[in-house]
């Protein structure tokens, strides 16, 4: 079975905590392109951004697992460039994609009453006084993490949920039934597995200190908690008038 992963820390941490097991062929790439990758490998399953679902309402979608968090850890981050003050624009670093983009805007507007400009940066390096998010390894490459505001901790405020930030999905349902049954197998509570997912992952001592701080609020299993949020999510994306209708998302049991 071919598993599409978006490349970051967190699909890292994932992979640790399976702990190799046998039978899934494991391919990386851009957050932005995994539902292209599902377009051309019709069995397979991906790690995909959560809000695609509005733009893939026929994948089919794990019920039991996904990647959510409700705490400091996350996938992304803002930077102010100068003071938290009301901004007019915000560039955009990394593997962005569509729940940064949009879910940014609805941020913006609740907590802040605004609504910047937003602007992707493809400069190799942040220019100083500029407004980040910054999405993916590049903020625990960087070290800048502990300064930032985690998207992720926003976005479980605004929901009074968990943030379901990655959910499995494929086209193919029996390929969600199959994936579901190997991870059944597997203890993804970080404190109670007996397997430590931070060593040897490439990083600097200090990014694995800060998840290892985190660990507790970082999720693989999705519960009906999760799920709820999820729902929740496609709601707010409507009422901001981000899509013309709701739908269901197609949950496999």
């Amino acid at each position: 079975m071919k598993l599409f992963l978006p490349e970051n820390i967190y699909s890292k941490i994932f992979l640790a905590l399976l702990n190799n097991v046998d039978g899934l062929e494991i391919v990386f790439n851009q957050s932005s392109l995994l539902c292209k990758d599902l377009e051309y490998n019709t069995s397979a399953i991906a790690l995909i951004p959560s809000v695609e679902l509005i733009n893939h309402r026929n994948l089919f979608v794990s019920s039991d697992y996904a990647l959510s968090y409700d705490g400091e850890a996350s996938n992304s981050y803002l930077y102010f460039g100068k003071s938290e003050r009301e901004i007019n624009k915000i560039y955009f670093r990394g593997d962005v994609a569509i729940n940064e983009i949009l879910l940014t805007k609805i941020l913006f507007s609740e907590r802040y009453s605004s609504e910047p400009e937003i602007t992707l940066d493809p400069s190799s390096t942040a220019v100083e006084g500029r407004d980040y998010i910054v999405c993916g390894d590049e903020n625990f490459l960087s070290g800048n993490y502990r300064s930032g505001i985690s998207i992720a901790d926003a976005i479980s405020d605004v929901l009074d949920f968990p943030y379901v930030n990655f959910v499995f999905a494929s086209p193919d349902k029996d390929s969600i039934i199959k994936f579901d049954r190997i991870l059944k197998e597997i203890d993804f509570d970080m404190e109670t597995c007996g397997i430590d997912p931070f060593i040897n992952l490439g990083y600097n001592a200090d990014a694995m200190d800060y998840l290892r701080e985190n660990s507790g609020s970082i999720y693989f299993d999705m519960t009906e908690n999760e799920r709820e949020s999820l729902n929740e999510l496609i709601k707010l994306i409507f009422y901001h008038g981000m899509i013309d209708d709701m739908f269901d998302i197609k949950f496999v049991p």
